[in-house]
């Protein structure tokens, strides 16, 4: 079991990869994997990122230096679209708040880029949040959501383990950053969802 583990920390089975097996046009070097995703491959970053239009809470880690560091998809360029399909365009774009919106999930807190629509006919923030399982902490201005899964993993967790809303912070913030020095600064917003 040891030599598998150690095997995963590095490349894997894509040590001599130097080709994105993203898809055939591409010739990008694959240096991101996914940590939610199934498997090891290593991808180039547009890929990275195409691949996550419909899973925007990926966990990613780039290779770097001999080791894998913790990235995310907003680094890579991921802007979220909401009041649209997934691969819809919207032409009238409105970025969150400074740019700067958080999402509470099972797997950690994600700093991630939401664009909400302004086209003439588009419904108000929250309920483009509500519409992609994501719950607003704020009526006005919303800067951070929880999904639908975490509320319902929290509910689950009270019932059975009684587990409060802090020790639930507390597990996202270790799964987001467990050395607890870059914890994130939405704490207070939890319990008010």
């Amino acid at each position: 079991y040891l030599l598998e583990l150690l095997r995963l920390e590095g490349h894997g089975d894509y040590m001599c990869a130097e080709v994105c097996p993203g898809s055939s046009e591409c010739n990008g070097c694959p240096e991101y994997r996914c940590r939610d995703c199934f498997g090891t491959a290593l991808y180039c970053k547009d890929c990275t990122v195409s691949r996550h239009r419909e899973s925007p809470l990926h966990r990613i880690q780039h290779w770097d230096d001999g080791h894998f560091k913790c990235t995310s998809l907003k680094d890579l360029g991921l802007r979220i679209q909401l009041g649209h399909p997934v691969w819809g365009i919207c032409y009238n774009p409105s970025p969150a708040f400074h740019d700067n919106f958080f999402v509470l999930d099972v797997n950690g807190v994600h700093q991630v880029a939401v664009d909400f629509c302004a086209c003439e006919i588009a419904q108000s923030p929250t309920t483009q949040l509500l519409c992609a399982h994501w719950f607003p902490a704020m009526t006005t201005d919303p800067k951070t959501a929880a999904t639908f899964h975490l509320l319902h993993h929290f509910h689950i967790l009270t019932f059975e383990s009684k587990a409060s809303a802090f020790e639930v912070w507390q597990t996202l913030s270790r799964l987001t950053d467990n050395t607890g020095l870059s914890a994130p600064k939405v704490s207070k917003q939890f319990p008010q969802v």
